[in-house]
Parts: structure tokens; C-alpha cells; sequence
């Protein structure tokens, strides 16, 4: 369930109530939360929902009374929208740095802008929710991190055995979705909670007295000293590794791992083990984050990759480009741009409509893709236009070898499967090679540019290297179909010929 479906099924009210709740002197008190957020409905149902679980919360509707809120208070957790009337969340945590305020933020947002993301974590942002939200994913991003906080502060002064710490982890351990468990000075389980067994699939029996390790890919060992190594009293440590599940087979999880160490404590009240083992001289909290981290490569992906074709987009060609010119540099080694327009492309979406074009540019990134080395690469640049690196060049005929292959990969007209349309395409192709016609990534792709035009020019489907030009590329050219192929009825149209001349 969604929080707006949470608060559309049980919020009697629009009004929202952001005064500060007080829970009391209660063994079930979790912590003081702060939210910033302008929408009030969803404002009132975050409230609401983890008032209910235990933690005393503020809320703010704009990012100014957040900062307000936090000169006058302390916090264990700081929830933060993006974008907010005042301050965005982004302005916050550079003002909380700037004034070396350390209350944990979780930024919360509906965009998917994985710029935006990256420059949250780079502000200090420990955690990162999209809307809407899983109720349960809230409660563990939120439980967990003031877990952690609440952790490093009071173990270094009053230890595992104070009874307000006891009080709290047993509490908060039993809602808990992250796995927590403790080590022997051994690095040998001597607790694991509840969730242990359905993200690892086996019995919470089977594992105490076990080795850590036990637990651990064989390819993240060798990261295990850097958790357990030179930690000192209250000090977390956070790695990322690869944990083995057993649901029906061996399977790997991408989790981070927090270990606090070491830990002066005897209490065991927290343990399953009979009789009680060594006093845990290791905490640690483990976070799944395979889905975070899947979210966040295709957020990356998207970023500098063309939605419709897969193949990297404009911004990534240039970056591989600048890497590769600096490597032939450094090499005494020759490259290769292409640039490649599709002739009367315009034609066949007015013909066909963008949905034929779409499937048509589907095609021919494929088609291209087959004639290309495994280090090559193929973006699409923009509308018709496509882009060919082709790194580590011994002569200038091994690209002019290339681009026959681009063509004839198009020769062939593309059949749409459900149907009997064919569409044929010419393509031009301009070639620039460094470094005899440029020595930078940008006059490389403009240099093949304006080959290229020279080709559309000519009216050919062919390719030609790079020469020099006077004026600059011209746009806007007229798209012909050729009368004597064009049957009537274009809807029904079987096959379209565009005209090579």
C-alpha cells in the first residue's frame, strides 16, 4: 500500500496537523523526526503513520520553517521533499553543513532525476525515497537509519547493558524489516532477529555460532577487516557486500553492512542462544539494497541512454570520444567518427506515422549494432542521426571498410512483422579521422557533420571523409518520395521507396 492510498482510506480530515506530537515517558519511544513536505496530504498521512509507530514528529510545509524547526530542536531524522516553496531540500542540506548540524536526512521525492540523487548523497543524504511509497519501505529506511544514529551516540557512553538502549533495540528490533545481528569477539554469530530468516532463508538455529564469513560471497571476503578491523569504541563502519541467500538455492543479495565495535556489554537478553554465549562484541545492521541499487543504474542508464533505441545518447558519445582521443594521444594511434543521417526520413513518418518511424529507428540502430567491433560505439545523436566511434585504427581504409558495411547493413528494405510493409532508407555517412582532421571531440563530430551533409547534398547514398568547408550546414531539406513507387492509399500503403538519386 502506497502512503496516498494509506491516507485516502483512513484520514478523516484535510487538515494537517504539524504541531509537535509528545509521546511521553514511554519504553516504546523511538525518536524525534522532522518532515519537510508541501503536500499536506501526504504530510498529514507521514505524521500520522509513524507517530503510530512510536516516534515523537514535527512538520513543515515549506523549507524555511524546516530550518527554523531544526535551529530550535535536535532530531534523529530528517525527512526532506526536493522541491518546496523557500529552501529546496537540496539548499537545506548545504545549509546543514555549512552550520555542522549532523541530523541524518532521508530525501524523499517524486522525481527520478539521478543527478539530483547524486548530489543528495554528496550533501550528506544517507537515504533516498521515491513517492509514492511502501509503507514498509518507509518504516525500514526510517527505523533503520535512526537505529544507526541512536547506536553510535549512546553505546559509547553507556554500552549494551543500559536499559533505555536494551529497551529501545528489543522494540525497534521486533519492527524492524533490516537484518541486525551480533558478533563474538570470534566473529562468530551469537544473534540474529527476527527478519535474519526470510532474507537469508535458513533457520535463525542454524546460523548462531556460525561464522560471519559463513554468510558472505567469496568475492567480498577480503572486505570483512575493513568492517571489523580498526573500529574503535562507537564507531560505525559501513561496507557494501554481497550476502548468499538460500531460498531454494544459493543467490546473492547487494546489501550494506553497519557494524558498530567494540561494544562493552554482557547483556544477552537480546540473544537465542542457550546458555548464553560470549558478550557480543560486535553490532551490525544489514540493508538489502539490491532494488536501490537497480533503481539507481536504471535512473543512470536512462540519463545517458536513448529511450527509444538503447544506444548511448549525445552526452555519453561526446565523454567516450574526449576518453578516446586521450588514449590515441598517449598511444600514437588513430580514431575514426562517424556521422550518419537517413535520407527522407521525415517521408516515412508522414507516410506512416511516428509509430512506423519509432519502429523503423528501432531497426536500423539494430542493424547498425551487428556491423560494429565489441570497443566501437554506436549512439543515436538525435532524430535521424547517428554516431560511430571507432577506436584503435591502424589505417584510414579500416573505417572506410566500416562504413560499406554500415550501408549494406541498410540496403535490405526493413519488413514490420503483423504486416506486409517494406520501407527502404538511403543513408549518408561523413567520416572525420584523428588526428589529421582535429584534435578535439567536438571538431572531430562537427568535421563529419559537415561531410556527411556534403553527402545529402550530392543526393547519394554513400559516404565520404572529411574536406574542408565553406558556410555552415544548412537544414530544413526537402524530402521526395519518388510518384512512379508510390502507390494511392498511403494508409494501406504496402511499400514505400525513398528516392536515391
Amino acid at each position: 500500500m502506497s502512503i496516498l492510498q494509506y491516507y485516502s482510506e483512513n484520514s478523516a480530515s484535510d487538515d494537517v496537523d504539524i504541531t509537535p506530537h509528545v509521546t511521553g515517558e514511554t519504553s516504546e519511544y523511538l525518536g524525534r523526526l522532522l518532515i519537510g513536505d508541501d503536500e499536506p496530504r501526504l504530510l498529514n498521512s507521514l505524521c500520522s503513520i509513524l507517530r503510530d509507530k512510536g516516534f515523537e514528529v514535527d512538520g513543515a510545509e515549506d523549507g524555511d520553517a524546516v530550518c527554523q524547526r531544526l535551529r530550535e530542536n535536535a532530531y534523529d531524522l530528517v525527512l526532506l521533499d526536493i522541491r518546496m516553496p523557500g529552501k529546496s531540500g537540496l539548499e537545506i542540506m548545504a545549509w546543514l553543513k555549512e552550520t555542522g548540524v549532523d541530523d541524518p536526512v532521508i530525501i524523499i521525492s517524486g522525481h527520478s532525476d539521478y543527478r539530483i540523487v547524486r548530489q543528495a548523497f554528496k550533501l550528506g543524504a544517507c537515504d533516498y525515497l521515491r513517492k509514492p511509497y511502501d509503507v514498509d519501505e518507509l518504516i525500514r529506511a526510517v527505523g533503520g537509519t535512526v537505529l544507526e544514529r541512536r547506536q553510535a551516540r549512546s553505546q559509547a557512553a553507556t554500552g549494551w547493558s543500559n536499559p533505555l538502549t536494551a529497551d529501545f533495540f528489543k522494540h525497534t528490533l521486533d519492527h524492524l524489516p533490516d537484518l541486525v545481528f551480533s558478533l563474538d569477539e570470534r566473529k562468530c554469530i551469537n544473534y540474529l532477529n527476527h527478519h535474519s530468516e526470510s532474507l537469508l532463508g535458513l533457520p535463525t538455529g542454524e546460523l548462531i555460532g556460525q561464522p560471519f564469513s559463513r554468510l558472505v560471497h567469496e568475492g567480498d571476503i577480503a572486505k570483512l577487516p575493513l568492517l571489523f578491523g580498526k573500529n574503535e569504541v562507537g564507531e560505525s563502519v559501513t561496507q557494501e557486500i554481497k550476502l548468499k541467500t538460500y531460498h531454494g538455492g544459493i543467490g546473492y543479495l547487494d546489501c550494506d553492512i553497519t557494524v558498530a565495535s567494540p561494544l562493552e556489554a554482557n547483556d544477552t537478553a537480546l540473544t537465542y542462544a542457550k546458555p548464553p554465549p560470549a558478550k557480543p562484541l560486535f553490532l551490525g545492521i544489514v540493508r538489502d539494497i539490491t532494488e536501490h541499487k537497480r533503481t539507481l543504474a536504471l535512473m543512470e542508464f536512462h540519463a545517458s541512454h536513448d529511450t527509444l533505441t538503447g544506444l548511448p545518447n549525445r552526452s555519453l558519445f561526446m565523454d567516450r570520444l574526449t576518453l578516446a582521443v586521450s588514449q590515441a594521444s598517449r598511444n600514437g594511434q588513430k580514431l575514426a567518427v562517424l556521422f550518419i543521417d537517413l535520407n527522407d526520413f521525415k517521408a516515412v513518418n508522414d507516410t506512416y506515422g511516428h509509430g512506423v518511424g519509432d519502429q523503423l529507428l528501432q531497426k536500423v540502430a539494430a542493424g547498425l549494432t551487428h556491423c560494429l567491433r565489441e570497443g566501437d560505439t554506436l549512439a543515436r545523436y538525435g532524430g535521424d542521426e547517428f554516431t560511430v566511434l571507432l577506436p584503435s585504427l591502424d589505417e584510414k581504409k579500416d573505417a572506410a571498410t566500416v562504413a560499406r558495411k554500415l550501408l549494406n547493413s541498410l540496403e535490405t528494405p526493413f519488413q514490420f512483422e503483423g504486416t506486409d510493409l517494406r520501407v527502404s532508407i538511403g543513408t549518408s555517412i561523413g567520416i572525420a579521422m584523428y588526428p589529421e582532421d582535429g584534435a578535439g571531440a567536438e571538431t572531430l563530430v562537427e568535421r563529419a557533420d559537415m561531410a556527411m551533409y556534403t553527402v545529402k547534398q550530392r543526393k547519394k547514398t554513400t559516404f565520404i571523409f572529411t574536406a574542408k568547408h565553406d558556410g555552415r550546414r544548412k537544414t530544413g531539406q526537402h524530402v521526395a518520395l519518388n510518384p512512379s513507387s508510390k502507390p494511392r492509399g498511403l494508409p494501406n500503403e504496402k511499400h514505400l521507396r525513398l528516392e536515391r538519386q
